[in-house]
């Protein structure tokens, strides 16, 4: 059996390697060869990943030996790791299965295309590498700038235009969740009781949790975040940002005496 295989990361793919655009360069290639095509395996996924539905299936028929060779319009379609993407070529190879590259005109029959497949592999493994370097070094920036990195925005704050900025009405309530747990901590609750009537006081006031009821890990994420008063965490990195915060360093601190 002679194997096509097309790959994409998205459904959004761009037309040039959609999964469509790929079938007809592996069908075109085994006509223009006489090759006979008996099946295309497609699947939507990263290509860092070996455990793939469509990669499965394909060892499945190399298991059997049944498969012949395997078509691929791109090296990468097959496997973007350099790491990953030899163990399986070598697999392949090992069970007598040459791989075609249609656009890289590769044949791994011949010694010199085994040869390519290893140097083109590698290419596409730093690639990946260089735009994930370019994506961290603009967190790096980001985050040097005092601006916030990633992830959620915490509550309290909301996002416009970019712009991240203290939302008045999470805002009087973060300020009365950290002032009524310092309190009921003078009182002497202990941190179970504590947490209790703080979820009975923000319900009887009406306060939400954006639209649902406060919890326990809604209010222990709140008191535990001191983006609140002005600190910033990336990675291992701690550093004060540019927002207007919503508490005192002071009133935290006491919270977590």
């Amino acid at each position: 059996m002679n194997i096509g295989l097309c790959r994409v990361s998205s459904v959004s793919q761009k037309d040039n390697s959609s999964i469509p655009h790929q079938k007809k360069m592996i069908g075109d290639y085994c006509k223009m060869y006489n090759i006979e095509l008996n099946e295309i395996i497609t699947e939507v996924m990263s290509g860092v990943k070996s455990n793939r539905d469509g990669l499965n299936h394909l060892k499945d028929l190399v298991e059997s030996g049944k498969v012949e060779s395997v078509i691929v319009m791109k090296l990468d379609r097959l496997m973007r790791s350099f790491t990953e993407g030899v163990i399986f070529i070598k697999y392949l190879l090992d069970n007598n299965v040459k791989i075609i590259s249609v656009l890289e005109q590769i044949d791994t029959s011949s010694v010199s295309g085994r040869f390519l497949v290893n140097i083109l592999l590698s290419m596409s493994e730093m690639e990946r590498d260089t735009i994930v370097q370019r994506l961290n070094n603009g967190k790096d920036k980001t985050f040097n700038d005092k601006k916030k990195v990633s992830g959620r925005i915490p509550y309290g704050y909301h996002k416009d235009g970019g712009i991240v900025s203290p939302n008045p009405d999470e805002t009087k309530v973060v300020q009365y969740i950290f002032k009524k747990y310092l309190s009921l901590t003078k009182r002497g609750f202990t941190p179970i009781k504590r947490m209790v009537q703080l979820k009975k006081l923000l319900k009887q006031n009406g306060y939400s949790y954006r639209g649902k009821e406060f919890s326990s890990s809604n209010i222990n994420y709140i008191l535990k975040n001191s983006f609140y008063c002005g600190e910033m965490k990336y990675g291992n990195k701690v550093s004060k940002h540019m927002y207007d915060t919503i508490i005192s360093t002071r009133m935290y601190n006491l919270v977590h005496k």
